[in-house]
């Protein structure tokens, strides 16, 4: 679920193929051998963490104990998904089931590439009504349902406890603004003679899927996905930019990247007080960095109002399975109240079933309970088919800036060139 940048590749990585229902799960695998046929279904999905892959992989192995005549084997695309999903499909070489982000879903149907559930659904009586309606709306194509949302997650503030209880600092609250959130990070940076001791107030890579969220908090829309129309070469945007990479240019507080894998690496070493991150975060820091005291704030206020982006993903199946009643059940159980509620109980995740959004453990986790409290205001990270040529120019844009290349003002303008020159290219 962690959004990341990935960079671009033609490759198709090799994978190691797990067969879940014959390696975790024995007794199905006996009980399969009675069945009449058996399908075998070929399922592939991302690595945001290794914690996304233990909860797949228990979800597979829950699926097998129910479905004892339906095998799966498992594979993971750790990096460049999207291209590399784009060779597998022109090898008609893809797999039955898989993970389909916003991208996809824009292109993939129309395409008639992915498997229409709509009887499936209707055969197995499942209830769409009980998703959440604007998850849901993701994969549907001409009114058709194409997928089914398996998660969803926005940006929170996480905030380590000690370094603020050391600066005799209160906690960052659900109503900061983004002037009290740029004047807390300067507080809470602590310069040190050795680089590897300094503590910053926050961290701000030049990532879009951080600066995103700024761009929405000053007022401006970014991109969007059916008219291809750009909507950030404004002046709300240059402000926007000009705020995030101020951090760094003129408080010098803040960095890009530290030289971990990722911010919440960073976060979990103690070297930053404060990250912008999502749920994803959470089961890094229960496990990974257990001993850490933080807690979780809702993103702070711009001048347009509180904004972040929402992530969702959904499961969904290709066109030319040979199995698409069984590869309409696994959608079905992945998406379901049972796979939801472990994997809302594991924090990595929020569930996109309106019953589970009721589930007590969000009551007994005030750090999750506030990522999920945060999606009224939640924009979706959703550029369709242009998602990588909307990221790589206004990632390049902050890069530029930092540098002392281009002011703001260029790097956006120049960013909305790069964009617009781009997408005509693109069906």
């Amino acid at each position: 679920m962690k959004p990341v940048k990935r960079a671009l590749g033609a490759a198709v990585a090799t994978m190691m193929l797990i067969p879940v229902s014959a390696q975790t799960q024995p007794m199905a695998a006996r009980a399969a051998a009675a069945c009449a046929t058996t399908a075998t279904l070929n399922v592939t999905g991302w690595e945001a963490s290794p914690q996304e892959i233990t909860l797949t992989k228990k979800g597979l192995a829950g699926f097998a104990k129910l479905n004892p005549c339906i095998q799966t084997f498992y594979s993971v695309i750790p990096t460049d998904y999207d291209i590399k999903m784009q060779s597998r499909f022109a090898s008609k070489d893809e797999p039955d089931v898989f993970y389909m982000d916003d991208a996809m879903a824009a292109t993939y149907p129309k395409a008639g590439l992915i498997l229409n559930l709509d009887k499936y659904l209707a055969a197995d009586k499942v209830n769409t009504a009980n998703y959440i309606p604007a998850l849901l709306k993701h994969f549907q194509y001409q009114g058709h349902q194409y997928g089914l949302p398996k998660d969803w997650n926005t940006l929170a503030i996480f905030y380590n406890k000690d370094i603020f209880k050391a600066k005799g600092i209160p906690f960052p609250s659900n109503n900061l603004t983004y002037d009290q959130y740029k004047a807390l990070a300067k507080e809470l940076y602590t310069p040190n003679s050795n680089p590897s001791k300094v503590i910053y107030g926050t961290e701000m890579p030049d990532d879009l899927g951080r600066f995103s969220n700024f761009i929405y908090g000053f007022g401006s829309q970014i991109f969007d996905p059916i008219t291809k129309k750009v909507l950030f070469n404004n002046a709300k945007a240059v402000q926007a930019l000009d705020y995030y990479t101020s951090f760094q240019l003129q408080d010098h507080d803040a960095v890009a990247a530290i030289g971990t894998a990722w911010q919440g690496d960073s976060f979990g070493q103690g070297r930053v007080a404060m990250v912008l991150e999502g749920g994803w975060l959470n089961p890094t820091m229960t496990g990974t960095y257990s001993k850490v005291n933080y807690g979780v704030a809702q993103m702070p206020i711009g001048p347009a109002g509180r904004a972040a982006d929402v992530f969702t993903n959904a499961w969904a199946a290709s066109a030319r399975t040979q199995y698409p009643a069984a590869a309409a059940k696994l959608i079905e159980y992945l998406t379901g109240q049972q796979y939801q509620d472990q994997q809302l109980h594991a924090g990595f995740a929020l569930p996109t079933l309106l019953s589970v959004a009721k589930d007590p453990y969000l009551k007994a986790h005030p750090e999750v309970a506030n990522i999920f409290a945060s999606y009224p205001g939640g924009t979706s990270y959703n550029f369709g088919a242009q998602q990588s040529v909307v990221n790589t120019a206004l990632n390049n844009a902050i890069s530029y800036v930092l540098l002392g290349k281009k002011t703001p003002q260029q790097a956006i303008s120049d960013a909305a060139k790069a964009v617009q020159s781009q997408i005509t290219a693109i069906p």
